[in-house]
């Protein structure tokens, strides 16, 4: 049996649905089930012990208003997951590329130096570095442009298929390069390292995301070409848009670490997108 929290996410509910529909028995934990930041309540919910891993995917995740509110952020994605490994059971923490700066144009690696550029990276990154430190059995998977195609869920997909049913016209920087996530195709790659034993070691980091790489442009196309719209997208420049946060101009994860643990590799992430079927291969 495992344990999701922020199970009401767009994460949670496709690793608590993947889970389920294998059989494996599952504590789905929602922000009203859970507060991550309260210990007493984690001990109360998770202290019997009978979870073979807690799959962590409460985050704070408003990446521009985290510059005004970095306490809030650094609690959520800091002091919640140190918390969770506390009880003794092995954890899965999900993290992201925002812990780098995307300078570089070659693959991040699992053993680069993490260099953040935003109060949410350097949250996520302190968050990572607690559970390094904690001597707690486990692992953090870092991610990229994590999206769900269900209906009301808030990401990157939703908000360009609204845009591009609303207007004529959209514009999208093109000066960003990463690859794009299928939630669903995370929630398997995180029972799929669990199949393989690895959160039964210590603490450790591992890379997921869908293989290739786009700019946002050419994501946004690729949105509004699948899903059948007529809608031009515009290619600009991130200046175009100002934000509290700066953004990683290229992040592009290597998952060669995660491909070696379980032996297959993560689809494209074009075919991810216009595919109508998850990626399922336990």
């Amino acid at each position: 049996m495992i344990a999701v929290t922020g199970a009401d996410g767009q994460l949670g509910q496709a690793l608590v649905r993947r889970a389920s529909g294998l059989g494996i028995g599952v504590l789905a934990l929602g922000r009203a089930q859970l507060d991550v930041t309260d210990s007493a309540r984690i001990s109360q919910l998770l202290g019997a012990g009978r979870f073979e891993a807690v799959v962590n995917c409460a985050a704070y995740n408003a990446v521009d208003r985290a510059e005004d509110c970095p306490g809030e952020a650094f609690a959520v994605n800091a002091y919640a997951p140190w918390l969770l490994a506390q009880q003794g059971i092995p954890l899965v923490h999900v993290s992201t590329d925002y812990v780098f700066d995307g300078v570089s144009e070659r693959l991040c690696e699992v053993t680069d130096a993490p260099s953040p550029l935003s109060a949410y990276g350097l949250s996520k990154r302190a968050g990572e570095a607690a559970l390094l430190e904690s001597g707690a059995r486990g692992l953090i998977v870092r991610t990229a442009w994590l999206y769900s195609k269900r209906e009301g869920t808030r990401n990157f997909f939703q908000t360009i298929r609204r845009l591009a049913r609303e207007r004529p016209e959209i514009s999208v920087v093109d000066d960003q390069v990463g690859s794009p996530t299928l939630a669903e195709d995370l929630a398997e790659a995180i029972l799929l390292l669990i199949r393989a034993g690895a959160h039964c070691r210590p603490m450790s980091l591992f890379h997921f995301a869908g293989k290739g790489s786009c700019s946002r442009f050419e994501f946004a196309r690729a949105i509004v070409r699948a899903e059948g719209l007529d809608c031009r997208v515009r290619p600009v420049h991130t200046g175009a848009f100002p934000s509290r946060a700066r953004r990683p101009a290229h992040a592009v994860l290597s998952c060669s670490r995660f491909e070696h643990a379980c032996g297959v590799a993560p689809r494209g992430w074009l075919e991810a997108l216009e595919s109508r079927e998850a990626w399922e291969v336990l």
